[in-house]
């Protein structure tokens, strides 16, 4: 788990408004286009500007610091901001349509919006994420600034982003899918910025052993939740990644109802067992 500083991030870190030297989609590893010092955030609404506040400050726990949909998320802005500059930041349409690509994913998913916003907020909190609010438009645009918060070069931001979509990987592997968002000469160069990614005081590589039929070692991410536990990848199927079930409201009614029912159940349980007791005495 990386260990972060929450405190008030630099304006270089806030939500801004673009129109300055440099938005127009960064390089993969390089650092986020600095923007005037802001403390809130606005929306473009017509005569009226409906002004939000930051949001709340993340905590810290054990565990993967992020989920599997913030992976996801923060691994598609990664690699849209290398591959299509002239696209990037993305819309929120954009970005679940990234989420949900077919090809250079492993799993495929089928997140709709509101999981893909979910996972934007979450981004936010861990400064890993900003938003982007165009003077005159009407879509609010994200954009990932995982190059200074994780503080990565551009050939660790690049293997970590093919982690983030595609999973544990041998040297090999990560040296041919990385090549659009940064060329390696050689697996062995893949390596040696694996082991720097590893030697950190905080690591944000492990090693997968061989085994299970697997000749070499692979390489994995630490930062968020991966299913682990997915089929193997065939010429026929490809694995989909199902996402915990949300409890509806109904559900969540229904159930605090039963709880109260048997919480007044077991009190009535408790007088009765109180008189019992006070006649045998």
């Amino acid at each position: 788990m990386v260990d972060f500083d929450y405190s008030p991030a630099p304006a270089s870190g806030e939500d801004y408004e673009p129109g300055h030297p440099g938005t127009s989609g960064p390089p993969l590893g390089d650092a986020a286009p600095a923007s005037p010092p802001v403390s809130t955030e606005q929306i473009d609404q017509g005569p009226e500007t409906e002004v939000l506040t930051d949001p709340p400050e993340a905590e810290l726990s054990a565990g993967p610091l992020l989920s599997f949909e913030e992976g996801r998320v923060l691994g598609c802005l990664m690699e849209k901001a290398r591959t299509t500059p002239d696209s990037y930041p993305l819309s929120l349409n954009l970005l679940t349509t990234a989420c949900n690509q077919k090809t250079s994913r492993l799993p495929v998913t089928d997140l709709d919006e509101e999981e893909v916003m979910d996972a934007v907020e979450g981004l936010r909190e861990k400064r890993l994420v900003h938003r982007v609010d165009q003077a005159g438009a009407r879509t609010v645009k994200f954009q990932h600034r995982a190059a200074d918060t994780l503080e990565l070069q551009s050939d660790e931001a690049a293997l970590l982003c093919v982690l983030f979509l595609r999973g544990p990987q041998t040297s090999g592997e990560l040296r041919t899918r990385t090549e659009r968002l940064h060329r390696f000469d050689s697996p062995a160069e893949v390596e040696e910025v694996l082991r720097d990614l590893m030697a950190r005081s905080e690591p944000l590589i492990q090693v997968i052993p061989a085994g299970s039929g697997r000749k070499e070692v692979r390489y994995h991410q630490i930062l968020c939740e991966y299913p682990f536990e997915m089929p193997e990848t065939t010429l026929t199927s490809v694995p989909v990644y199902q996402a915990p079930s949300k409890a509806s409201a109904e559900q969540v009614e229904a159930l605090e109802a039963r709880v109260a029912d048997l919480e007044a159940k077991l009190a009535a349980l408790n007088e009765d067992f109180g008189q019992i007791r006070e006649l045998l005495d």
